[in-house]
């Protein structure tokens, strides 16, 4: 190669590291982590957020986010769901790490297990009893199945017509297609938030008045027995409600029956994120 070939040859690499240089650097976004609530060794317990889709199925759109597609990317494990949650609902959901683990956690706890949910619902509640026991057959695929649900009341407010709501903690005893939100709706508290079974009104106002624009449903607690021992999965409320129900002035009396709602949440594995990120970092040191 002649001096000038390679005096050309040098010039060419250094422009073209110079415009490479000089070029802005895309910035990907930051993928929103999924909140862990149990890491196990065969199943995973995480926070689903509102909005989230659990898996994708023939009529999602492929540049829709799923939560299985999440959390496998997240943990590098693929996951089985143990059941759903409705796309608008948040909160505790059951993952396995294969399907064998699956089926027997939903049999442990979907069928046998316990579930909680709270709802923030329309209206003051004026019941004489704070428990109700809702036994109303629903519609599932043209067929009548039997659905029992139990509302417990933790706080309710009066005042203004459009204020007036009741925070309920919801025990579906069967497990029915949208069984709370249409049990709700039945007794006349239907679920702020919920366009489908809810008050187009309702909604309405609390979206252009308080902001919220959600379904107020969320699962908060899973009791069921595995592993040779009692799980309980608890999915804190989000900072957003806890605002919310302070505003209200409904959080002392919310307080007073069920303490651990104060619980800020957290990611069991989140790095910095996570609420043990100090017990594993004193544990580090502890070993240098």
């Amino acid at each position: 190669m002649t001096s000038v070939a390679l005096f050309l040859l040098l010039i060419t690499a250094l422009l073209w590291n110079c415009s490479s240089l000089s070029s802005p650097t895309t910035v990907q976004p930051k993928r929103e982590r999924i909140p862990v609530l149990q890491y196990h060794g065969s199943w995973v317990c995480v926070d689903k957020p509102c909005g989230l889709t659990v898996h994708r199925s023939k009529g999602t759109p492929k540049h829709v986010k799923v939560l299985t597609t999440s959390v496998k990317r997240q943990l590098a494990r693929k996951v089985f769901p143990v059941h759903r949650l409705d796309h608008r609902t948040s909160g505790a959901i059951l993952l396995a790490f294969d399907s064998e683990t699956a089926g027997k956690l939903h049999d442990a706890a979907i069928r046998k297990g316990h579930k909680q949910y709270l709802a923030l619902v329309r209206g003051e509640w004026v019941g004489e009893e704070s428990s109700i026991l809702v036994d109303k057959p629903l519609k599932v695929k043209e067929t009548i199945k039997d659905a029992v649900t139990k509302f417990t009341l933790l706080a309710t407010t009066k005042g203004r017509e459009e204020d007036r709501c009741s925070l309920l903690l919801c025990e579906p005893l069967t497990g029915r297609t949208h069984q709370i939100r249409r049990h709700a709706f039945a007794i006349g508290h239907p679920i702020i938030g919920d366009s489908q079974h809810g008050c187009s009104r309702c909604n309405r106002y609390w979206r252009e008045n308080k902001a919220w624009n959600r379904m107020a449903l969320h699962c908060w607690k899973l009791d069921f027995e595995f592993d040779g021992g009692q799980q309980e999965c608890i999915a804190p409320i989000s900072l957003q409600l806890q605002k919310m129900l302070k505003e209200l002035e409904l959080w002392d009396d919310v307080l007073a029956i069920e303490p651990r709602l104060s619980m800020e949440p957290f990611d069991e594995i989140g790095g910095t994120h996570g609420r043990n990120y100090q017990k594993r970092r004193d544990e580090d040191n502890d070993e240098i």
